[in-house]
């Protein structure tokens, strides 16, 4: 088993880097997509594959069982989001 992942961030940048992680890495093991919208497709897709999700953001995650095993944290927010 490789270093435990958490994604922040459930859209399209997230989910094609959990699905990277999930097929084509020996180093590392997805645990956890992190989000902030609880409809998003990408905590739909986790969800589905059995793994943990959060639509709390970072807060959620720091507060769920999995935080405890994640090694490797992943940004993948959008970077165009402007205020």
């Amino acid at each position: 088993m490789g270093s435990k992942v958490a994604i922040i961030g459930s859209g399209n940048i997230g989910t094609d880097l959990m699905f990277k992680v999930i097929r084509l890495s020996d180093a590392l093991e997805f645990s956890v997509m992190v989000g902030i919208d609880p409809d998003s497709d990408g905590l739909a897709r986790a969800r589905r594959l059995g793994y943990a999700v959060t639509h709390e953001g970072v807060d959620g995650l720091i507060r769920m069982p999995e935080f405890a095993d994640i090694e490797v944290i992943f940004d993948a927010i959008d970077a165009t989001i402007s205020a």
